[in-house]
């Protein structure tokens, strides 16, 4: 007989995100049912994950395509142990509806599909109004406006073993999109700390010159990008059920975007974002 539900996420010097992803996905699968797979940390913070198991590989220089070829391999692995494996970065926080279930260990006893798709929302740090993020206190009572994100809705729970793309965006199996799971994306939850974690992002070693300009870009431009994002018109009747036309509209842009990409590595388009922040809901307010 296979435990319920593994949670697994790969880390380089995260000092601030690993102990918010830690405390959430104990909360969700237990904490031994946690997987940090560090590659070769040197800042002692996958030191302090108490139960939650740690996977040591040796420092390399960053590759996308190596991170989700090794991933798929020790996901795929869990699953020999575990009837469901979710994968995400440590920077994504994924909540199950709590109008619909008590946790993600419950949404994957309940659902099917043998690789989930997650609705994305970037959490987005609305400067003017809202002051520097404390990571120790609940993350939902310090900041409540999002972003829809086509490039954060990933195949994040799989039931059978697949091939990530790099990004994490796609798998080579078909996948259900659409289900209560939300994937709340914390990267520009908070100015100050995302500069600093851009500095560490910039510094680290690369495979090629090419790869992760995202990561790697100037402080102005990703302030300026945050302030853009943060300067957005703001909606406060979302609701993020499943009867929302505002949630069902941007769901149906990535359907649609789906259309002819089935045997392309990334089969949906990763640049549908929203134009508006949505305030959170009430009901998800304490659950990350």
């Amino acid at each position: 007989m296979k435990a319920p539900l593994a949670i697994v996420t790969m880390v380089y010097n995260e000092p601030e995100f690993l102990p918010v992803w830690c405390r959430h996905y104990a909360r969700q699968a237990g904490p031994a049912n946690c997987y940090v797979v560090d590659h070769g940390s040197s800042d002692g913070s996958v030191d302090r994950i108490g139960e939650v198991n740690r996977i040591r590989l040796p420092r390399s220089p960053q590759d996308d395509e190596r991170r989700a070829q090794a991933i798929s391999s020790i996901c795929t692995g869990l699953l020999s142990y575990y009837d469901a494996v979710i994968y995400v970065d440590v920077d994504e926080i994924l909540v199950a509806d709590p109008a619909l279930y008590p946790s993600l260990r419950d949404f994957a006893a309940q659902t099917q599909g043998d690789a989930v798709v997650a609705t994305g929302l970037d959490v987005i740090h609305a400067i003017e109004t809202e002051a520097p993020i404390d990571w120790s206190r609940p993350v939902s009572t310090q900041r409540r406006w999002l972003r829809f994100s086509s490039a954060m809705c990933k195949p994040a729970l799989i039931r059978r073993p697949v091939a990530w793309a790099p990004g994490f965006h796609s798998v080579n199996i078909p996948s259900v999109f659409g289900s209560p799971l939300f994937l709340f994306h914390l990267r520009y939850a908070d100015l100050d700390s995302g500069l600093v974690r851009l500095g560490r992002t910039r510094r680290q070693a690369w495979s090629s010159e090419y790869l992760g300009q995202h990561q790697r870009m100037g402080d102005q431009n990703w302030a300026s990008m945050l302030s853009g994002m943060a300067h957005l018109p703001q909606i406060n009747d979302t609701s993020l059920a499943e009867s929302d036309p505002q949630l069902a509209d941007w769901r149906d842009r990535v359907r649609a975007s789906m259309v002819g990409r089935e045997h392309e590595r990334y089969t949906l388009d990763l640049h549908v974002s929203g134009d508006a922040l949505w305030r959170l809901p009430d009901r998800f307010v304490n659950t990350f």
